[in-house]
């Protein structure tokens, strides 16, 4: 039996930070690796059949380059896809899938959190899978939109935030 004490403290055991709980492992490949890998991984691996000049560019670096000024903080996560439609085969997302969450230094209202999710395919080799989609929720000019593509993305952002930087390849602005 538990003593008082013990039962006092459970419900602030519950509230502890998660920073203090161990990572999820999932498909027996800890977040942060896949988060890592999503990061990491060229921008033509999730450009759908498209050729871009930026390519090679990182996901991570692609996003920080296009948000930073308007972003306070980026929170990436991994899991279960999140952004999904079970009703198109194209957007029912793999088994795991790394997302980055946005929090916006000026936000239109309390739950305006852009986030883009990266589609990844199962690990093989005890390495995380490609990376082979990208969607992403945003509020846009026009209110909430589902987007399918990254270079959609870009301009959806650009339209709503004037400031942020130009496109680096040529053909696309």
């Amino acid at each position: 039996m538990m003593n008082r004490a013990t039962l006092a403290l459970l419900p602030l055991i519950a509230l502890a930070p998660t920073a203090a709980r161990p990572a999820p492992k999932l498909r027996h490949m800890p977040a942060s690796v896949l988060i890592a890998a999503a990061k990491a991984a060229p921008l033509r691996l999730i450009d759908a059949l498209e050729t871009y000049c930026d390519g090679e560019t990182s996901i991570g670096d692609w996003l920080k380059g296009l948000t930073a000024p308007q972003v306070r903080s980026t929170a990436w996560t991994a899991g279960r896809c999140e952004l999904v439609n079970k009703l198109n085969p194209l957007d029912e997302g793999g088994g795991l899938c790394v997302q980055a969450t946005l929090t916006l230094k000026h936000p239109k209202h309390r739950g305006d959190h852009p986030e883009i999710e990266i589609y990844l395919e199962d690990p093989k080799g005890g390495k995380p899978g490609e990376a082979f989609a990208f969607r992403a929720m945003f509020d846009s000019n026009d209110g909430p939109d589902y987007i399918r593509f990254r270079k959609d993305f870009e301009i959806e952002w650009r339209d709503r935030f004037k400031d942020a930087p130009p496109s680096p390849c040529p053909d696309d602005q």
